[in-house]
């Protein structure tokens, strides 16, 4: 792929708002919250024996669990099969299908700054540290030694987030104490400004002594308070998933042009600086998936194979695009800041539907990969959880019982396995557990 162009810096808008920090706490009632949860493997629930044949006018054996009961004696009659033969995943109620088959609890609320929740992940530097993103304040609430009776939570909303975390749509956590974000925006300062479409994908740091604060050195250089971002790339407004591949390169799902999107920050330039004029961007299969408004698209990368599955809202499916095909075919494209380099990529694989994910979704939106190597999706539209084997076949599904409109990003935690997931009606985070 082409080389970067030298640097060149940019300065942004002097708007800025004061740096809004509140904190709240939340302690879930669980005498057992700090046991960690064993999930079970889907093959768990595999076929029991079979029944033995019933005697002369009997009736036959009833068979083991989840088998088929064998043949009755003579003038006799089939033993039954036992209970579970339909297979199915346990966090997902085994085949059950409805909500009363499964743990799910209220772990998180307004009260911790919940609002218009649509997307989390996981600290992989910090124990149970769990973020999560609000579009309605363009904030984080993050929430310490999650799932357990010792869990509190921060809520903070960064100096410049008005631009930086705009309607934020996703977040995914890179490099140690590194994690970007996208914003459904195009960019209007929230409705302080005409849209200029001078927007895309954020970098932020997650140390606690920098994330939404001030850097009065980068205010005296630039002239204006950028808040704590690390950096940003603007030629991806609309912006509706965001996942990280290596270094600070990640794939992000671009609304405005209906696209997937290789988004290159290269060398941070530290707390509220500007200089961004060292990325790269390479855009692939331009039109060929779908936003959906207000329903994120998340992305997850599958590092061993190179494919990138995708929530292609809008198409009701899930797809996949081969990372590791194309980049030689480049178009080079204008660009909304001087000095970074956007690419159209015509030599692409092409985008394969995931198993008959078309034809049992709606609107799918949070991805995510299960302990039990399962594919996790939510769909806004039904409100459903399914779970996929890795050839694509359903293994079970959970019908939440939630809203139109609830179910957007999902994630395990890394320790205990429990599933994750946001109500963004409610302004809740939830927990699913198997019984």
């Amino acid at each position: 792929m082409p080389a970067p162009f030298p640097l060149s810096s940019r300065s942004h808008a002097a708007l800025s708002v004061a740096l809004l920090f509140g904190l709240s706490a939340c302690a879930p009632d669980d005498d057992n919250a700090d046991a960690p949860l064993v999930v079970p493997d889907a093959a768990a629930s595999g076929a029991g024996g079979a029944g033995g044949a019933g005697g002369p006018g009997g009736e036959g054996g009833a068979g083991g669990e989840g088998g088929l009961g064998g043949e009755g004696g003579e003038g006799g009659e089939g033993g039954a099969g036992g209970d579970g033969g339909t297979g199915g995943v346990p966090l997902l109620g085994s085949g059950r299908h409805t909500a009363d088959a499964v743990e799910i609890e209220i772990v998180g609320t307004d009260a911790d700054g919940l609002n218009h929740p649509r997307d989390l992940d996981f600290n992989p530097m910090e124990a149970g540290e769990l973020w999560v993103v609000n579009r309605d304040d363009d904030s984080t609430s993050i929430f310490l030694q999650t799932g357990t009776a010792r869990q509190s939570s921060i809520h903070i909303i960064d100096p410049f987030a008005l631009h930086f975390m705009e309607e934020v749509s996703s977040i995914d956590f890179g490099l140690p104490f590194v994690f970007a974000t996208c914003q459904e925006s195009r960019n209007t300062y929230n409705d302080q400004a005409p849209p200029n479409d001078f927007m895309g994908p954020a970098l932020w740091s997650a140390d606690p002594l920098i994330y939404g604060r001030t850097n009065p050195d980068a205010v005296e250089f630039v002239g204006a308070d950028l808040g704590s971002h690390l950096d940003m790339l603007h030629e991806s407004p609309l912006c509706m998933g965001i996942e990280w591949e290596r270094a600070n390169v990640y794939w992000i799902f671009e609304g405005l042009t209906n696209s997937l999107m290789r988004a290159d920050f290269a060398s941070d330039h530290g707390p509220g600086y500007d200089d961004h004029s060292d990325g790269e961007m390479w855009r692939f299969a331009v039109g060929e998936v779908q936003r959906v408004p207000d329903v994120p698209s998340h992305l997850l990368l599958d590092p061993d194979t190179g494919l990138l599955y995708v929530a292609d809202t809008g198409n009701g499916r899930v797809v996949t695009l081969d990372t590791t095909v194309g980049g030689d075919d480049t178009e080079r494209l204008p660009v909304t800041e001087p000095g970074t380099q956007l690419w159209r990529v015509n030599d692409h694989a092409d985008l394969e539907v995931f198993g008959a994910t078309d034809t049992e979704l709606t609107h799918p939106s949070g991805l995510a990969r299960g302990p039990d190597g399962l594919l996790y999706v939510t769909d806004n539209a039904t409100s459903r959880i399914w779970a996929y084997h890795p050839d694509g076949t359903v293994a079970d599904w959970l019908d939440t019982g939630l809203p139109t409109g609830a179910l957007m990003g999902l994630t395990f935690h890394p320790q205990t396995g429990d599933l994750y997931f946001v109500d963004a009606r409610a302004d809740h985070l939830l927990r699913l557990k198997a019984q």
